[in-house]
């Protein structure tokens, strides 16, 4: 029994012939679909990027915040990333554009990167490059509730 055989699955000739039906089958309908070639012995899973969130979301971040003479300072073990600024503010910030250049490398760099310790920051790296640029913040520290849900 194949690893992927209870998912819909088509070898790469079939699948470049149906792109758009394959996108639409992944993306719309939103079914996973198993892209092989060498009779399975290479094979790759689609998502659309909206099915990989919540997949993704049990992943969060949970960094260690100090002030100290003068400074904030931001770690994220996650990620082993340190970031620091004149205010919480600016760390937090600088702890994202850190974290955006360390996804950028990583994915670029996935092969070297899979093969040391830091493959197991595949699913938190996954979770900045899903979220849109303008929410990435929030991955970091989550915005207060709204007084209307403490109420």
């Amino acid at each position: 029994m194949s690893r992927v055989e209870l998912l819909q699955t088509k070898g790469l000739s079939e699948a470049k012939a149906q792109l758009s039906d394959v996108m639409t089958e992944v993306v719309h309908r939103h079914h996973p679909v198993v892209v092989d070639r060498h009779r399975g012995k290479e094979a790759m899973v689609l998502f659309a990027p909206d099915d990989l969130e919540p997949l993704l979301a049990h992943f969060r971040f949970a960094p260690e915040a100090s002030f100290e003479d003068g400074e904030w300072t931001l770690f994220s073990p996650e990620l082993n990333l340190t970031a620091g600024g004149e205010s919480f503010d600016a760390a937090l910030d600088d702890l994202v554009a850190a974290a955006e250049e360390y996804a950028r490398d990583y994915f670029e760099r996935q092969e070297f990167y899979g093969q040391t310790d830091r493959a197991r920051h595949m699913p938190w790296l996954l979770r900045v490059a899903l979220t849109e640029p303008p929410a990435r913040r929030e991955l970091f520290v989550e915005p207060p509730e709204s007084a209307s849900q403490s109420a």
